[in-house]
């Protein structure tokens, strides 16, 4: 009586490594998908995050607070709505114990802004890198999309898509009394 062997043939190892080939090239597009999804919702989340800390910060300090981008791309920034947060350059800090809020950050890797008239040209872009180094943004490039007042209120309500490539755009909404914000998927071009 013969023993079973223990070993497996080169061939067979070649045909067990090429159906897992083929079984991750099947996978890939749906996982790419999931994957541009989540950065979507990512990107939404910083958004109202930092949306609700410059309310907060406007209604504790008595003072308007700005949320500006960089159109076309993924760049964002809030700080105090004065000339000496925004003309570049180092801004004074007159309280130790309780700065000014400033952030400058950017959005997922291929999530841009956009406003809703122009999402669907937007949206035909492939992804990549589209933001700049926070650092590197001039001055002059922030475009304002809202003011928050000391009462806690913005001037209009606001609207802004995001759209980034392999996903659906999302439509982000903010009110102007309240300051609810909503999120909802669009349907793409």
């Amino acid at each position: 009586m013969r023993k079973p062997r223990r070993a497996y043939t080169l061939f067979e190892l070649l045909l067990v490594l090429v159906l897992l080939v083929l079984l991750a090239a099947i996978a890939y597009p749906t996982l790419d998908g999931l994957l541009a999804t989540f950065r979507m919702t990512e990107a939404a989340d910083m958004v109202r995050a930092n949306w609700a800390d410059a309310r907060a910060y406007a209604m504790n300090e008595g003072r308007p607070y700005r949320f500006a981008i960089v159109p076309g791309k993924g760049n964002f920034r809030v700080a105090p709505d004065s000339s000496e947060f925004w003309g570049g350059g180092d801004p004074p800090v007159t309280d130790a114990n309780n700065p000014p809020l400033v952030v400058e950050n950017s959005l997922p890797r291929g999530v841009r802004f956009s406003t809703p008239d122009a999402y669907q040209s937007a949206s035909a872009d492939q992804g990549g890198d589209s933001s700049s180094p926070p650092d590197s943004v001039d001055s002059s490039s922030w475009s304002t999309l809202v003011t928050f007042l000391p009462d806690g209120t913005t001037k209009e309500d606001v609207e802004i898509v995001f759209t980034g490539a392999g996903a659906r755009p999302l439509d982000v909404k903010l009110r102007a009394l309240t300051g609810a914000v909503s999120v909802q998927p669009l349907n793409g071009p």
